[in-house]
């Protein structure tokens, strides 16, 4: 790779790091140097990016568990396998994804809150409802064969769906076909009668917009639509590695969507009279930006030295976020909107879910890892949370990792680390440890990289249950 190639490719991936970790921009506002939620780390001819989950709880022992659970959107299968795993152990995971108003279920202190937010659901369900039709040709018959289709394109929106399709007083939609391209979509309003006025009023949803241009039978575009492919899913392959999105099935019951409607961000934008260059260059496929990250992906893809430029870069930066400094090079609307806005929005989550009757007694936090220092100030600060001192409150886990050596020099360093373990304990047999432990682990490490050239994983190919 050629260092004209290298600079430019690092630059590219500063751009991506923002969306890649969700890079925090505030500074903590408590004393205690914030917790490290991701790093890299380099040696004998391996490169890893690593992320940390870490539990908090009130040193007295009571209250809920609040486990913040750093992760990087890019990343191997086995990766996101392990993250599931720990986040299932909780009966409740609050996620990262931004989606359309309406996506995150109807609710309001009061009736026309309520039924504001629930014409906002009732227009997300119509959407989905939309996409049916466009690559179908057909309405479903039921909001369950709605679902089961949205959740086979995208798990993250089968749990949208279930939300949306309960009005904000509590009860479910009503959805009925009528005929090939009528259907109807019902919320009785706050009596939950048919009929009456203002918020007891029925709101019904039975025709798409005219924008839509709807067309029955096989889109003639479909081929191309599964063939275009985003920014991130290149810089996956280039990797080789998988993405969180795809690798990750977010179709469970306990798993809840907390961020900030995608048109939320454009309002603040537009109320404000700012421009947001992060959401114009990952908006913009066709832009001059994305076309040259692209071709130089092409010239790199699956490069070990690439790969540990990414790695390094994004650790580096994750640490700077860490210790409360800007990263990733985000302007300060960027940083504002994007991260700090969609910060407090999970805040919010999180505090209405801890004040509800029912508080669940373990909550996990799933975001990109560089948002968790300040996640971690107000667990601090507010709820009076502090990081658990037992050895299971805290994970480290390897997102990717970049192999420069062969097996072959593989097997020479583990040849080398074995004589000087046989030289240690015979020099000295009752006194070779712990030096000698500490070998052994370099050892294991060094036999499973061995293994895995070995024998590679499979590459990730969608959501997993």
């Amino acid at each position: 790779m050629s260092r004209a190639c290298g600079a430019l490719l690092t630059a590219a991936a500063v751009l991506l790091g923002a969306s890649l970790l969700g890079a925090s921009a505030r500074a903590s506002s408590v004393e205690d140097r914030p917790s490290p939620f991701v790093r890299s780390s380099s040696r004998d001819g391996f490169t890893s990016l690593e992320t940390r989950s870490l539990t908090y709880r009130r040193s007295d022992g009571t209250g809920a568990l609040v486990t913040l659970v750093g992760v990087v959107h890019i990343g191997d299968e086995s990766y996101y396998d392990q993250l599931v795993s720990l986040l299932d152990t909780h009966e409740l995971v609050l996620y990262e994804s931004v989606l359309p108003r309406g996506a995150f279920g109807a609710s309001g202190v009061d009736d026309a809150a309520r039924q504001r937010s629930t014409q906002d659901s009732m227009l997300f369900v119509r959407s989905v409802l939309a996409n049916h039709v466009r690559v179908t040709g057909a309405l479903p018959e039921s909001l369950g064969a709605l679902r089961a289709f949205s959740a086979s394109k995208d798990s993250r929106t089968a749990r949208s769906l279930d939300l949306a399709s309960v009005d904000g007083w509590g009860a479910s939609l009503a959805y009925e076909r009528a005929g090939p391209m009528a259907y109807r979509l019902v919320s009785l309003g706050s009596d939950g009668r048919s009929g009456g006025r203002d918020h007891a009023m029925d709101l019904v949803l039975q025709s798409f917009p005219a924008s839509d241009e709807l067309e029955f039978g096989e889109p003639k575009d479909s081929a191309a639509k599964d063939r275009r492919r985003d920014l991130y899913s290149e810089l996956a392959e280039a990797l080789d590695t998988g993405l969180q999105v795809r690798t990750i099935n977010y179709d469970r019951a306990t798993w809840v969507p907390a961020d900030l409607p995608i048109e939320e961000l454009l309002d603040r934008l537009w109320a404000r009279g700012e421009r947001s260059s992060t959401l114009e260059f990952l908006s913009r496929e066709d832009g001059f930006q994305q076309g040259m990250i692209r071709f130089l992906l092409s010239l790199v893809s699956k490069s070990p030295s690439f790969k540990k430029l990414v790695i390094e870069a994004l650790g580096s930066s994750g640490a700077a976020s860490g210790r409360g400094g800007k990263s990733m090079g985000l302007g300060s609307v960027d940083q504002r909107l994007i991260l700090t806005e969609r910060n407090d929005a999970v805040l919010d989550q999180l505090r209405m879910r801890l004040q509800a009757p029912n508080a669940p007694h373990s909550i996990a936090i799933f975001y990109g890892a560089a948002h968790m220092a300040e996640f971690e100030a107000s667990l601090r600060a507010e709820l009076k949370l502090i990081p658990g001192a037992a050895a299971t409150d805290s994970h480290w886990f390897c997102a990717m990792a970049a192999e420069e050596w062969s097996a072959k020099k593989i097997r020479a360093r583990i040849t080398a680390l074995e004589a000087e373990r046989a030289k240690g304990i015979a020099a000295d047999p009752l006194g070779a440890y712990p030096a000698c432990e500490r070998i052994e682990s370099l050892i294991a490490q060094l036999q499973a990289r061995l293994a895995r050239l070995d024998s590679p994983p499979p590459h990730p190919q969608g959501g997993k249950s």
